[in-house]
């Protein structure tokens, strides 16, 4: 490993060709081993600026990565923002054309960086962001019929295991369902059978390329939501905008699905369910909108009636509903501003919408 990208460093010289920001929150060893694969990048001559957001880290992360990795920028946040708000401390100080977005508990195989950049340089200006393609860390084998831990993806049923050989897609892209779900396109899917379309709803914040001007122009991420659905919920806006999202198959990453946050943790569901709603109620028809939040009402009240759920998930649902509604005059505020300047309808992007899946859309974990 070498101790700084191949082409460039966190301290170049006057505007970098492109910024990567990883946001992390004690995860010291996920982020350690994301920036070591950073640091091999083939960069063929271009500028790389690493910015690194430590969303006080009580776990001394933020001295890891200064003392390992020292040619990166160090941002140190006195307090949690989240993933939309930490991005957003990087986002706001951008001079490079691109900004690509890298979780922390992914890793990017050499010419990642180098695919993105050079498929935005070819595409049009309307191309506002590219997903990249995200593979499950872990590797997976064909179930037996038996196996109660096998997961079902589109192309079969799978169980982890270290010495399989198949790869699974953790993502492609985000697409939207006409349910209002966000999902990962692919999900699951054998990677040497997914072959998706270029053009996609969304681009997801495990990795990413974005154009910088095309932020200026909509906003950065939402930094009420904290985590989850921030991605759907700019792209949406990129999308009413009147640009186009795209999906880069030949830039790879590794990613350890939930590693940092937790699947199917309260934290997660919180998040994930207030999130939806304010997503919907900002960016979709009223019509979807309103069909989204009162499915959600029915389903909470059904659910505790019928005891169908575990109690504390009917609470976390009824404490993202109440987060939702203390949010939603502002969140109707925003809404107006984007629909005056909008210059595709909300009609229009809805017909990018796609239906539900029988494929589970959740954890692959046992």
């Amino acid at each position: 490993m070498s101790d700084a990208p191949a082409d460039g460093d966190g301290g170049v010289q006057g505007p970098a060709d492109v910024t990567l920001v990883t946001v992390t929150y004690d995860a010291g060893p996920l982020v350690l081993e994301c920036l070591d694969s950073v640091a091999t990048q083939q960069l063929h001559g271009r500028r790389l600026e690493v910015v690194v957001v430590d969303n006080a880290s009580s776990d001394g992360t933020a001295d890891l990565v200064a003392s390992r990795h020292p040619w990166v920028r160090l941002v140190r946040s006195s307090t949690n923002l989240g993933f939309a708000g930490g991005n957003n401390l990087a986002l706001r100080r951008l001079r490079s054309r691109y900004v690509i977005l890298l979780n922390n508990d992914a890793t990017a195989e050499p010419d990642f960086v180098d695919r993105l950049v050079s498929a935005m340089d070819a595409a049009p200006e309307t191309v506002a962001a590219m997903a990249a393609t995200v593979l499950l860390t872990e590797r997976f084998r064909a179930a037996d019929a038996d196996e109660r831990t096998a997961v079902e993806g589109p192309d079969g049923r799978w169980v982890a295991d270290e010495l399989g050989g198949v790869e699974l897609v953790n993502s492609t892209g985000n697409e939207v369902r006409t349910d209002g779900f966000g999902i990962d396109r692919g999900w699951l899917a054998d990677s040497a059978q997914h072959h998706p379309p270029r053009d996609v709803f969304g681009f997801s914040g495990a990795a990413a390329i974005l154009r910088t001007s095309a932020l200026r122009e909509v906003g950065l991420f939402d930094e009420r939501y904290f985590m989850y659905y921030e991605d759907t919920d700019l792209s949406w806006r990129l999308r009413l905008a009147g640009y186009r999202i795209e999906h880069c198959a030949d830039a790879v990453v590794h990613h350890r699905h939930a590693a940092s946050s937790g699947e199917g943790s309260e934290l997660f569901r919180f998040h994930d369910a207030r999130n939806r709603l304010l997503t919907v109620s900002k960016d979709a028809t009223a019509q979807l909108a309103l069909r989204v939040v009162g499915r959600f009402l029915l389903t909470t009240a059904s659910i505790a009636v019928r005891r169908s759920q575990p109690a504390p998930l009917v609470r976390t649902r009824l404490r993202a509903f109440a987060s939702y509604l203390r949010l939603l005059p502002s969140t109707l505020r925003e809404r107006r501003r984007i629909g005056r300047a909008a210059r595709v309808g909300r009609g229009a992007v809805e017909q990018l919408l796609v239906p539900p899946s029988r494929t589970p859309a959740g954890g692959y974990r046992s």
